[in-house]
């Protein structure tokens, strides 16, 4: 597996990759997930994740590489970097069997994993939905359309990132896959158990990101105050955007109804069934991980409405949906729901449902599993026969046939600029 994206990171994109490589071991393979070193001051965090993972989901963890954020698509998106990468990246996947790329956006790690890979079969996901084109397809489309050319088989984890990447690629084969939740580390209260005594809990779970609207959340929870509720907000995540929502916190009057809880791992999924409402303002999903946790969890969603989020809220699936960065339908959404205990029970006992039936993690790796055993058979196990792509294989090529590529090459990056 290889990902620009992995704990101690929080997001759908590492919370597939480890779900998936624990999966696959269970399964019988032996799994690999390489990806970059871990962003300042998560170093020791990510030494002690790695080392879990490896004892107790039995998958090995190689990092290289320096995490760099960069702004991109309404979110901190992150690229590794480093002298002598890509071939560092060629020397980790040699006698790899499957090289599984998860998430396509990025030039870096998976993008050079899958143009350096000589392994029988090479897969590639798609997670990101995006709106307005793609700045790296723009630029660098011809790259990545040559990468994809090597590329086995293609998976998006919903028909939206099918449909923002196929002006891109229009000859492509996706196969969608969702993404899945593990119903048994996210599950509703036991009888046993009690929520803590205290006023009703509202969770918010994600990056600080300016896509997922926690500037939107806080001026709900200033709504709600205004109208009479005790109610506090929970915020699990973290990012260079810290100060700037302090200080709306503090602006608007609700810093003392707030508990940022930072970035949390273990303590999840008892947070999840812990809440009252989860409540979820992000404006640009691909799909909705984060919903998909709360469901399994019993814990009823109020939820910006995107096309991502439109994947799981559906066919039965309960939840509320608000217009995006609209503070006060966000507001109205999670007072109605604090206000009626039987809808509560309700959604509660269908979204579990839901998780379970459609997106337990078992079912969605044997679909994986699916993929890798088809290229196998269709190859006859056989390893990778064209040369890895790059500058080295250029220089080999006929430099007359370079030339004559160039008109191709520019006419691909306009493509890009007809997406927008």
């Amino acid at each position: 597996m290889v990902t620009e994206y992995a704990y101690p990171v929080l997001g759908g994109v590492p919370e597939h990759v480890h779900n998936l490589s624990r999966e696959m071991v269970g399964l019988g393979h032996d799994v690999t997930v390489l990806t970059s070193l871990a962003p300042v001051g998560t170093k020791r965090r990510a030494r002690a994740i790695d080392a879990e993972n490896h004892s107790v989901h039995g998958y090995r963890t190689v990092r290289m590489g320096l995490s760099v954020p960069v702004y991109g698509n309404g979110s901190i998106a992150r690229v590794s970097v480093g002298p002598g990468l890509k071939p560092r990246v060629a020397r980790a996947l040699r006698d790899m069997d499957v090289v599984h790329a998860q998430g396509l956006a990025p030039p870096t790690l998976t993008l050079w994993a899958l143009r350096v890979s000589m392994a029988p079969v090479n897969v590639g996901t798609f997670h990101t939905y995006f709106e307005g084109g793609h700045y790296g397809y723009r630029h660098f489309l011809a790259y990545a359309r040559r990468t994809l050319e090597r590329t086995d088989r293609l998976i998006a984890v919903s028909e939206p990132c099918v449909t923002v990447v196929r002006p891109y690629f229009p000859d492509a084969a996706f196969e969608v896959i969702p993404n899945g939740v593990d119903t048994d580390l996210y599950r509703p209260l036991r009888e046993c158990e009690r929520r803590p005594e205290g006023p009703p809990r509202i969770l918010f779970m994600g990056r600080f990101d300016p896509r997922n609207g926690l500037d939107t959340m806080l001026d709900a929870l200033r709504i709600l105050a205004d109208e009479g509720r005790d109610v506090v907000l929970q915020v699990v995540g973290d990012g260079p955007l810290r100060p700037r929502y302090h200080h709306h916190a503090k602006g608007i009057g609700v810093w003392d109804r707030v508990e940022w809880l930072g970035l949390l791992d273990k303590e999840r999924p008892r947070l999840y069934r812990e809440a009252t409402v989860f409540a979820a303002p992000c404006v640009l999903a691909s799909f909705g991980v984060v919903l998909l946790e709360a469901m399994a969890s019993g814990t009823p969603i109020v939820c910006a409405d995107n096309i991502g989020f439109r994947q799981v809220i559906r066919d039965g699936a309960p939840g509320r949906f608000a217009p995006p960065r609209d503070a006060a339908a966000l507001a109205a959404g999670i007072g109605a729901l604090l206000d009626d205990a039987a809808m509560r029970r309700d959604w509660a006992e269908r979204g579990r449902r839901v998780a379970v039936e459609r997106y337990s993690w078992p079912q969605v790796a044997r679909r994986v599993e699916a993929v890798y055993l088809d290229v196998l058979a269709r190859k006859g196990g056989r390893p990778e026969t064209r040369r890895p792509a790059g500058l080295r294989d250029n220089l080999r090529r006929n430099p007359i046939d370079l030339v004559r590529n160039m008109p191709a090459a520019v006419r691909a990056g306009r493509v890009g600029d007809r997406a927008d």
